[in-house]
């Protein structure tokens, strides 16, 4: 099977997605709202929006595909309802009409992700929820359709965790801009222990997914991330080398939290982005490790190790600012 339909393959995981399926001599079509970032992908590129339907059905029945990677939606944390996050769940169903229409498809892989619960809960089921943003619960909202779809041809779901590689962006890109400049802080004393995945290795996660026996995937939920956790402070140092930057400095978590109250008060005046919040601080601060095995069982060895995903990032940021 060689015919693949991407949803999202304009966003930063479905950029690598696409460029290692084309690389693998695959036909691809990558349809989204937006542009290809990487503009050597325009002649995949297929515009259209997930909540027209008709244009979605006319897309995949012209390309008739074998596999659909569903990786699209809106995945910032700033919805203030809800209902803002459509795209996450009309935006499924669509889908799953489409490829029940097309009568081509012979697999999917939809992309939910880890905000379905509660960071530091280890969700005992795979249909058990706890979202704790308006982004989580339209996530789990889209996992549950695809459970209740009745769905007859395989499909597996899958929650990144952490995500960083290449074409990434808000907020692991300024984790490694806060690094390379000597900006980062890190609580004193604390090791803080993350799944994280480099995206190279999560592509040839999804790839397999595709690609084993069906009954070893169908009707699944995997996380897809690197199978051993890191620890922040170890892979800022890792950063910084390549980058041949200052060494990490750690600070008092007292003092951690005085700059993320002032980057709340910054955000609440217009900065989209400050490099600290609250928010951002609990997350840093909370251990979130995952079981991965089973995703290695079914994947196998993930091709990049650590040091290597890193020098590829620096090299992608030097390449292209």
């Amino acid at each position: 099977m060689s015919r693949v339909f991407v949803t999202g393959g304009s966003g930063f995981i479905g950029t690598n997605l696409v460029q290692s399926l084309v690389d693998d001599g695959r036909e691809v079509v990558n349809f989204d709202h937006r542009p290809p970032v990487n503009r050597q992908h325009e002649t995949f590129y297929r515009p259209g929006d997930l909540l027209d339907a008709t244009a979605l059905k006319s897309a995949m029945r012209a390309f008739q595909p074998d596999l659909v990677v569903h990786l699209a939606a809106r995945c910032d944390l700033n919805g203030s309802s809800h209902a803002e996050y459509s795209v996450n769940t009309m935006g499924v169903q669509n889908v799953i009409s489409a490829m029940e229409s097309a009568g081509s498809i012979q697999r999917v892989v939809f992309a939910s992700s880890r905000y379905v619960h509660a960071t530091a809960l280890q969700p005992e089921r795979e249909d058990e929820y706890s979202p704790f943003t308006n982004y989580g619960a339209s996530k789990a909202e889209g996992e549950k359709i695809v459970r209740a779809s009745g769905l007859g041809i395989p499909w597996i779901i899958i929650r990144p965790t952490s995500i960083w590689g290449p074409w990434f962006g808000v907020p692991y890109r300024g984790f490694f801009d806060a690094v390379r400049k000597g900006l980062y802080l890190h609580p004193r004393g604390e090791a803080l222990y993350k799944t994280y995945g480099y995206v190279g290795n999560v592509v040839h996660q999804i790839k397999q997914f595709l690609a084993v026996p069906a009954e070893r995937v169908h009707r699944r939920t995997f996380y897809v991330a690197d199978y051993q956790p890191l620890e922040v402070r170890e892979m800022a140092e890792i950063i910084r080398e390549a980058f041949g930057s200052l060494p990490v400095r750690e600070v008092p978590a007292g003092v951690l939290r005085v700059l993320a109250k002032a980057g709340d008060g910054f955000k609440k005046i217009g900065w989209s982005n400050p490099p600290l919040t609250s928010f951002r601080l609990s997350n840093l601060q909370t251990q979130m490790v995952y079981d991965m095995s089973a995703t290695e069982e079914v994947a196998g060895r993930c091709p990049y190790d650590i040091r290597d995903g890193v020098q590829a990032t620096v090299e992608w940021i030097r390449q292209y600012g």
